[in-house]
């Protein structure tokens, strides 16, 4: 038996065209049931469906929805169930649907409309594997969670260690080469364990702290943002403060942590997952930027990691036409009314931080709403004027193309970064309308700086 990628139950033809559009884009493994009485006799066909779309769009009333997901629920007690309810529905009703044991709540017309379910899906599903270096076991130590092997024929996970087993040499010497390998997201937790308990002094740990800083900058971030499409916790502002306030402080921590380091583009470059385009791709750009920041005593290195965390979450009110060709590096091919939309998306993203009531100072919603902005005045979405652009939000685009320029798929080569640094450097002196003189003095001095010197950050 094998475990399903994706189960969708409805039978309403658009409800499914949609689903099977993501699922396509993708790649996912799914399967349609008509209602949840389907579903529920025949789940059981799987080892485990990772994740459950549940349509209960007709229903008015919560406690009819919360009975659906509950018989959901009961056929795959294991899985994700990402409940889609009426527009009609409120804020409480939709609480009551969540406690009922539905994993996530968004609206019919979010589903149908936004790209929150491209990103929802592909964090439960394909993210659900983060990857951690070989190079960060410990040989002798025993570890108590599974280590999993990307295999580049199928994309599968293959489980090539168990809880329980002891690092030896050999082990080590055969998954070096590899570099990559994976763990279970949720199995963050006990990595952090196992990291702290094999601490030491010296290069080795500092590399192993400094990835592990930015592994857990990649999941509390990654909470928000779920926070924020839940259309249940709509009145939690507490506790959407108090998971911003854990992305304040391990984005402190990742500075702190790169400051032992000589080199932390490479540790970035080579730890960074997610497409092109992607909300996910945030915390590699607010650590470039956190780095550059310091490197260039530009501003404050944590509010412009947090403004560059924050200013791509539009991305997610997006429409599906839109989000595809941004995740495939299509922007050429918008249409007009795709392109509009697309240039919007910085308005969306401090939209959607307000609307959490996230407590962002003044310089950090201005990175926000400039973070596509340019010199020339060419840029979006409000071109503004030169002597009114942020020095930092320039700086949060640089790190944004930057990014563009390192990203490979989960399990491809990583790219040289110095050799990326050195393009960025070429391409930034040539455009004469994208940042100002002064900027680029200083920036330029820092991409063209050898990591070889023994120089290291200070924080």
């Amino acid at each position: 038996m094998r475990v399903l990628d994706l189960g969708v139950i409805s039978n309403n033809e658009r409800f499914r065209r949609r689903a099977e559009l993501i699922a396509r884009f993708f790649e996912f493994e799914f399967r349609f049931f008509n209602n949840d009485e389907d579903f529920f006799s025949n789940s059981g066909d799987y080892k485990g469906i990772s994740c459950v779309v549940l349509d209960c769009s007709e229903l008015t009333k919560p406690n009819e929805v919360a009975g659906q997901v509950q018989v959901a629920k009961q056929g795959a007690p294991e899985s994700y169930i990402l409940t889609v309810v009426s527009s009609k529905l409120s804020p409480e009703d939709a609480r009551i649907v969540r406690t009922s044991g539905a994993s996530l709540v968004i609206m019919e017309n979010e589903y149908l409309s936004s790209s929150k379910p491209e990103f929802i899906l592909s964090q439960v599903i394909r993210s659900t594997y983060i990857p951690i270096k070989a190079l960060d076991l410990v040989e002798g130590s025993e570890i108590a969670f599974p280590i999993f092997h990307l295999l580049s024929v199928n994309k599968r996970f293959l489980k090539i260690a168990k809880p329980g087993y002891k690092v030896g040499h050999d082990f080590l010497e055969k998954y070096i080469e590899v570099g990559d390998l994976y763990l279970k997201r949720s199995d963050l937790p006990a990595w952090v364990q196992y990291t702290n308990l094999h601490s030491s002094e010296g290069p080795e740990s500092h590399l192993r702290k400094c990835r592990l800083r930015f592994l857990q900058l990649n999941q509390s971030f990654l909470n928000l943002v779920l926070l924020i499409t839940d259309q249940s916790s709509a009145a939690s502002f507490a506790q959407g403060r108090e998971l911003f306030e854990v992305c304040e402080g391990f984005a402190a921590e990742l500075l702190e942590s790169m400051a032992d380091l000589k080199d932390p583009w490479s540790v970035i470059s080579n730890s960074a997952i997610g497409d092109f385009g992607s909300v996910e791709r945030a915390p590699a750009i607010a650590a470039y930027a956190g780095i550059l920041s310091t490197q260039a005593h530009m501003g404050n290195p944590k509010e412009i990691m947090i403004g560059a965390l924050l200013s791509d979450v539009g991305f997610l009110d997006l429409s599906p036409s839109t989000t595809e060709k941004v995740r495939q590096n299509r922007l050429n091919d918008f249409n007009a009314e795709e392109k509009m939309e697309y240039q919007k998306h910085p308005i969306f993203s401090l939209n959607q931080c307000l609307s959490r009531k996230l407590p962002l100072s003044e310089d950090i919603k201005e990175i926000i709403i400039q973070s596509h902005e340019r010199m020339d005045q060419k840029g979006f979405p409000h071109r503004v004027r030169s002597d009114k652009l942020n020095e930092s939000a320039m700086l949060v685009r640089l790190c944004w193309d930057l990014d563009m320029r390192c990203q490979v798929r989960m399990g491809e080569k990583r790219v040289d970064i110095k050799e990326v640094k050195q393009k960025l450097s070429e391409s930034a002196s040539s455009d004469t309308g994208n940042y100002s003189f002064i900027f680029l003095n200083k920036i330029l001095k820092i991409l063209n700086k050898p990591e070889n010197n023994g120089d290291v950050i200070v924080v």
